[in-house]
């Protein structure tokens, strides 16, 4: 009998079509893109994909429509070898996909269309995915295109069978609320359930009213999470638990796009807990994930174990035997 998907997750997963473009737009502005790029996307995919190429068991759990999109959703984790049988294809529906300008420093804007994935409902959540979840070590999810329910759905299975719930808080709680996703109260009390948080820069400052980064986990921390990680771009991250403040240098890459960068990271991120490292090994492990992220077009231009030690190995050798 095979063993249970040590890593499950349920949140936005779709195509991503990237336009390389010279420099991004303002209102009532044209230009031509330089090229037209198709890849699988979306924030929890992208962790569960990170986490499959490092080598632990992963399957994303969710709705797909029977289209093209769909039909490339399924490929990519299969080439990943992710375990596929989390994900339900809904006839007559579409799949989720984004559109991404990217310019030629590597920064971007996202459109998101999250179709049949963003009606999924606690109750489908119940019926279709306890089974992965509660047998799993770590549960994924997001704040970005879901609805609150099953987002909460899935945490409160996940914490009844003491899997870890590892969220990635992706939009600015404002944001989330504005997309009728689920009010900014409700949002904050479920930070309540969650074992790994990762909020993005924009709900970090927005929650805590801080702009100092010790300053924004201490506050994090005093919501529920356990562990509260702030990537800080040029500044590489923090790690913060408990009384312990761990601050972890960025590795240096030429950045051809960062979509997926965080994506990249939360997956290290679990890797590593998984593994048992101290918060600072961890650090290193998923800023180097991150990194080689960011050194090609794509939110799946992820490296693999061996890659990730490379680049370790190359920049920090002293720390590479740590691993």
């Amino acid at each position: 009998m095979a063993e249970p998907t040590k890593v499950v997750g349920i949140g936005s997963c779709g195509v991503d079509y990237f336009a390389i473009v010279p420099r991004l737009l303002g209102p009532e502005e044209k230009i031509n893109a330089d090229r037209l790029e198709i890849h699988a996307g979306g924030v929890t995919g992208n962790n569960l994909t990170q986490v499959g190429r490092l080598g632990i068991s992963a399957g994303w759990l969710g709705l797909i429509g029977d289209d093209e999109s769909g039909r490339l959703i399924t490929k990519a984790f299969a080439d990943d070898g992710l375990d596929l049988s989390g994900i339900e294809t809904i006839q007559g529906e579409h799949s989720t996909f984004v559109w991404i300008p990217v310019d030629s420093q590597g920064e971007r804007c996202i459109y998101m269309f999250p179709n049949i994935n963003g009606k999924l409902s606690a109750e489908q959540v119940r019926r279709l995915f306890s089974s992965h979840i509660t047998q799993a070590r770590h549960f994924h999810t997001e704040a970005s295109q879901l609805p609150l329910p099953p987002v909460i759905e899935g945490m409160q299975i996940a914490r009844s069978a003491g899997v870890r719930v590892i969220f990635d808080l992706d939009v600015a709680p404002s944001y989330f609320a504005q997309a009728k996703l689920g009010s900014q109260g409700d949002l904050i009390a479920a930070l309540r359930m969650v074992d790994v948080l990762k909020p993005c820069k924009a709900a970090a400052r927005e929650i805590t009213g801080e702009t100092d980064y010790e300053k924004m986990a201490t506050k994090l921390l005093a919501l529920g999470p356990k562990i509260v990680a702030l990537t800080m771009g040029a500044d590489g991250c923090l790690i913060a638990a408990g009384n312990d403040m761990v601050h972890v240098r960025p590795f240096k890459v030429a950045c051809t796009d960062s979509t997926g960068a965080g994506d990249a990271f939360m997956g290290g991120l679990s890797y590593g807990l998984l593994q048992e490292w101290d918060y600072r090994r961890v650090g290193t492990f998923a800023n180097a994930c991150a990194a080689i992220c960011c050194t090609k077009v794509g939110a799946r231009s992820m490296g693999r174990r061996d890659d990730v030690m490379a680049l370790i190995q190359s920049q920090r050798k002293a720390e590479a035997s740590a691993f």
